[in-house]
């Protein structure tokens, strides 16, 4: 089982409606519903139910009327002209300040933690935008990193615009015990 942590439009996957993916949001207003309105930070799930997380949370905060922050089609063409059926919705307006962000994700991790299987994984998107990822890296003290991804694609990050780099980071439970073979 997977869990789309972020789905917001589901925009990252090509097939939007894959039976053995869970997609969860908390913004009601997007076009593409998700399959469950929940807040990543209290999952409303049993512990131990995920194999994999796909986590995409919004890497700066900003204000309602934010290119990234128009949830649905209609106020996205008001505001920007623009006829998109599926904006690309980052959150961002849910966030006052880079210390909410930060929280933010530390408490998912948190909660990937407990729903996660232990040999379950997480993948991460996070773009050194506003925050370098070093700054964050205490979040991942329970983690390791398995692989890093440095992203170039100019549709799956902001980087040919701000000079940033956008990576989807592999972390792995940290587990205590060794395995004997």
């Amino acid at each position: 089982m997977i869990l789309d942590a972020t789905a917001s439009n589901r925009t990252i996957w090509q097939d939007k409606d894959f039976e053995h993916i869970v997609y969860l949001d908390v913004e009601k207003k997007l076009e593409r519903k998700p399959t469950i309105f929940a807040d990543n930070n209290h999952l409303p799930f049993v512990s131990g139910v995920f194999d994999t997380i796909f986590y995409d949370p919004p890497y700066y905060w900003g204000s309602p009327k934010d290119f990234y922050s128009i949830p649905d089609a209609k106020t996205y063409k008001e505001l920007f002209g623009e006829n998109r059926k599926f904006p690309r919705y980052y959150g961002v307006d849910k966030f006052k300040n880079k210390t909410s962000l930060i929280a933010s994700v530390h408490r998912a991790f948190k909660e990937f933690e407990r729903v996660l299987k232990s040999d379950g994984l997480v993948w991460f998107k996070w773009c050194d935008m506003n925050i370098p990822i070093r700054k964050i890296n205490g979040i991942f003290l329970n983690w390791s990193e398995l692989m890093r991804l440095n992203i170039s694609d100019k549709n799956q990050t902001r980087n040919t615009v701000n000079k940033c780099q956008t990576y989807w980071i592999l972390f792995g439970h940290k587990i205590s015990n060794q395995i004997t073979l």
